[in-house]
């Protein structure tokens, strides 16, 4: 009797997994429903197809899931946020990232009797439905509903788009009540407001969203007069959670004899406008100097202060002050003027410092060469300037590498 019993416990279980794997499929298997197969591994939902609770329902939206089970007298509820995030632009790996919100009991019932009464558990798919154009590049919801015996797999595409016929409205009534009910675009920006602020991100519509890289700069700086030296960079929209909108900037040039130009820099933008055609920075440059001016050691010192605009066309204009001291002691005014022309990838630049009489200059050209998203590397910038300080002239050459 026992080894009787040992042969009928797994013919059993094998009987039930057979039998739950042959619900009766309906609805659009054509694309959505083999596409999303991967997709519903990956965010770890429930098998409609093999689920044995009496009742199933699951709506899609882009980046969005709402999935309410009844089995006997429990109800239960989720919604699951998932988004699709790239390193880079146009790169092909991606990695899908998700949360899951657990509904109360409350919440779940709610929900149920939302679905229930909404009348979307009768209608067909789509393409099943007279007069239901089809398109690209709208939404398309996607509803999936189960029992012990069948599974159903629809999808509609833009509802809003169908000329009110009656299909079309229930649908927009549904997606309307799980909406307010759950504020489901409250909770959707609460989930990407703790997303990484680097990257490329995507809710599976045809729109990226990308977070310019913080960027890191390191080069080799020198001159005629002062050959050795270096420059590094770092600029950053975010760092961690935290909004800087800023950059900081290193430049050492020196020779074996004693002979220097320190130049640091720290800027923040987009303190008062931010736009397509109009953003702000503020930015403090300081610059010690030992020089050799006329057979003699000149000590410098530079505090700059500048407010400008970034326009259109990628013009840059700037205003502020420059006080020179140690050797000196005068104020002066500060004008300064940038150009970015995108097609050759140049950008010019033009500064100059009114003390009296005395102009003191700097004009600056870089050459851009980018790179793809394979390379380690961003791109690489070679760059030439010419200064007239206190008539100490000098010509900078640079080549810079962007990480």
């Amino acid at each position: 009797m026992k080894n009787l019993q040992l042969l009928i416990i797994p013919f059993l279980m094998l009987f039930q997994t057979i039998f739950a794997q042959t619900k009766e499929i309906k609805g659009d298997t054509a694309f959505w429903y083999r596409r999303n197969i991967q997709l519903q591994k990956i965010l770890d939902l429930k098998n409609f197809e093999k689920s044995q609770d009496a009742f199933n329902f699951r709506f899609w939206n882009h980046g969005q899931i709402v999935e309410i089970s009844k089995d006997s007298s429990e109800i239960n509820g989720s919604i699951v946020n998932y988004i699709y995030y790239t390193k880079k632009p146009n790169k092909s790996k991606k990695d899908t990232l998700t949360s899951k919100i657990l509904l109360t009991s409350q919440q779940s019932k709610i929900i149920y009797d939302i679905v229930k009464s909404s009348k979307i558990l009768e209608l067909p798919s789509d393409e099943n439905i007279d007069q239901w154009i089809q398109g690209t590049d709208g939404i398309t919801y996607i509803i999936e509903h189960s029992d012990k015996k069948s599974y159903w797999y629809k999808n509609y595409w833009t509802p809003s788009s169908q000329d009110s016929i009656p299909e079309a409205i229930v649908v927009l009534g549904l997606v309307e009540k799980l909406s307010d009910t759950l504020n489901l675009k409250e909770v959707y920006s609460s989930f990407k407001k703790l997303l990484p602020k680097k990257g490329c991100y995507n809710s599976g519509g045809m729109v990226n969203m990308c977070y310019i890289s913080n960027s890191f700069e390191l080069g080799y700086s020198g001159a005629t007069k002062l050959p050795l030296g270096f420059y590094s960079s770092y600029s950053a929209i975010y760092i961690g959670e935290t909004k800087i909108n800023g950059s900081a900037s290193l430049q050492y040039n020196f020779d074996n004899n004693g002979f220097h130009h320190l130049n640091l820099q720290m800027a923040k933008w987009n303190i008062f406008h931010k736009s397509s055609s109009l953003s702000d920075y503020i930015a403090y440059n300081y610059q010690n100097r030992i020089l050799n001016l006329n057979d003699l050691k000149n000590e410098f010192e530079n505090h700059q202060l500048k407010y400008g605009l970034n326009l259109k066309k990628n013009f840059s204009i700037g205003l502020g002050l420059d006080y020179l001291s140690k050797d000196y002691d005068k104020f002066g005014g500060l004008l300064y003027a940038h150009k970015w022309f995108s097609k050759p990838k140049i950008s010019t630049t033009l500064s100059t410092s009114v003390f009296d009489n005395r102009f003191n200059y700097k004009a600056q050209i870089f050459k851009d060469i980018n790179f793809n998203s394979r390379f380690l590397v961003n791109s690489i910038s070679f760059g030439i300037a010419y200064e007239d300080f206190m008539k100490y002239r000098d010509l900078y050459f640079s080549l810079k590498v962007m990480i």
